[in-house]
Formats: C-alpha cells, structure tokens, sequence
C-alpha cells in the first residue's frame, strides 16, 4: 500500500541528476564557443564555466569571460562592429569616457584620438600624441601603414552562436533526464 511521496529525496536526485546533465551541455557549449573564437585568441583561455544551483528552483551553467577582448570578438570592432540592436552594450559604451570623442557614432570608424591622457576600452590609462588625431586608423592599418591591431573586425558571435548551434542538444538532454527519471521510486509504501 502505498502511503506516501519521498518528495525531499525525489528532488535531491533529480536535481543532481539535471547538474550533471547541464554541466556536460554547459561543457559543450564551452568548447564550441572556443572555436568560435577567430579575432583575439587569448579569449579561449579567458572563458571560463560556472554552476550555479538557486534555492532548488533553478540550475544554471553560466560560460562567462572577464576579458576584455572577449566583448570586441562577439560584436566586433571598428566599422565593422554590430550595432546597438545585436550589442546592447554598445550605446554604454559611446557614452563612456572610453568613446573617442574624435570619432563618428554613425560609421564607427577608428579615427586617432587627440593629445592627451585618455581611458581605453580594457579601462588603462593610456597617452595619445595626438600625430593622427581624427586620421582614419582602420584605412592606415589596412594599408600597412600603422600597427594591424587598427583594422576593424567583423562580430565573430562566437557565445551567441555556441547556444544556438547547441540549442536542439541542449534541449533534448534536459528533457531526457526528466523523461528517464524514475519517479516511481521514491513511493513510500507499507510493507507487510
């Protein structure tokens, strides 16, 4: 006879059942993000995995990067950087003292900065003398002209793209473990 539901129990193997289930995805989609990664190699080893179990409602595998390199290889740089609709950091970031006040929000061009001390983008102090100030950079380093670190580059969305190219994976192995899961075994019944 069956008295009642060992729900505790239940919930505790489950859950742990789920953890190891999304760390594995996590995982994967960790690796794929990795060769994703076209523009700025040190950000493969900048990526990083999290868990993170919240009051028993939620499991989340989080791949995070404290890079700065890693936001100009998911939405690009220069001309060629995505605009606030794929980037919604991006306005932030023009409003910030890192923007070169020299260079045009509409094109988003590289353009040299004035003289004077100035914040970059990885947040350093840095000195510009001001040689090329409002000189195209992008055009320069194209040319050969200057240091190739000026080129624009393309947004490589290489954590966007690890998701959704995981997505069917991802979704499919969460259903199984709540499929397969033997919820029967936790009936707590009488024995005579």
């Amino acid at each position: 006879m069956i008295t009642g539901y060992d729900t505790a129990r239940a919930t505790r193997d489950l859950e742990n059942k789920l953890a190891i289930q999304i760390t594995g995805l996590t995982k994967l989609v960790l690796l794929t993000a990795k060769g994703g990664i076209r523009y700025y190699p040190a950000v493969r080893d900048k990526l990083k995995m999290e868990m993170f179990v919240l009051a028993n409602q939620m499991i989340s595998g989080d791949i995070t990067a404290d890079y700065w390199q890693a936001w100009l290889e998911q939405f690009g740089k220069g001309s060629l950087m995505s605009d606030s609709s794929q980037n919604a950091g991006l306005i932030t970031y023009m409003n910030s003292d890192a923007w070169n006040r020299l260079r045009s929000k509409g094109s988003k061009v590289v353009v040299g900065r004035g003289q004077g001390n100035y914040r970059s983008i990885d947040g350093t102090v840095r000195y510009s003398g001001g040689g090329y100030a409002g000189v195209d950079l992008e055009e320069l380093a194209a040319r050969g002209g200057i240091d190739p670190k000026f080129k624009a580059t393309p947004p490589s969305y290489f954590l966007r793209i690890a998701i959704q190219s995981n997505r069917e994976r991802i979704l499919k192995g969460v259903a199984q473990v709540l499929e397969e899961f033997p919820y029967h075994r936790y009936f707590k019944e009488v024995k005579d």
